[in-house]
């Protein structure tokens, strides 16, 4: 009887400890694994373009399907965005967007683009000289310099087809 009136007395403790175990992982498990959702955005959004560099979210967004919150993105030679996320299941199912109006692209980057598009339309060693970080506006012209490897120079004219910064190669016109 002393066996069992000891056994009974210590039961309480033990189930005691094991709701405050769990209450301490069901914490963790409630939250977005930040690292991950990072590098989805990273291997979901980079473009030849936008190479994102690095990214950088909360860490305490609670999990939930329909969650949505902001993470900020920067790009291999400058320039940055916000990015959308949206919790689609919990836990770990998101959807990424960069958000419109954030996106700043490194100018290396377009000239480098604007290079490769104007070389397939007939206009090879073109070397075009965008401002150090282009704003995206997806549907507005945006002109930069541009000089040919003859010595001649002009401005070469393009809209972004995205928020993203993807470049219309079909607007893509150096006025000759």
């Amino acid at each position: 009887m002393y066996g069992q009136r000891r056994t009974a007395m210590f039961l309480p403790l033990i189930a005691a400890s094991l709701v405050t175990a769990s209450c301490g992982d069901d914490k963790k498990d409630s939250t977005v694994d930040a690292t991950k959702v990072e590098q989805g955005i990273e291997q979901n959004l980079s473009t030849s373009t936008a190479q994102i560099q690095s990214v950088s979210c909360p860490d305490d967004e609670k999990s939930e399907t329909g969650a949505k919150f902001t993470c900020t993105a920067k790009f291999d030679g400058g320039g940055s965005a916000q990015v959308a996320v949206t919790e689609t299941r919990a836990p770990n199912q998101f959807t990424y967007e960069f958000k419109p109006g954030t996106v700043k692209l490194p100018g290396s980057a377009v000239d480098k683009q604007l290079e490769q598009d104007l070389a397939a339309s007939g206009a090879p060693n073109a070397t075009v000289n965008c401002p150090s970080v282009v704003e995206v506006k997806a549907g507005t012209t945006v002109s930069c310099p541009v000089s040919g490897a003859r010595g001649g120079s002009a401005a070469v004219t393009f809209e972004f087809s995205d928020d993203a910064g993807s470049i219309d190669e079909s607007s893509v016109d150096t006025g000759g």
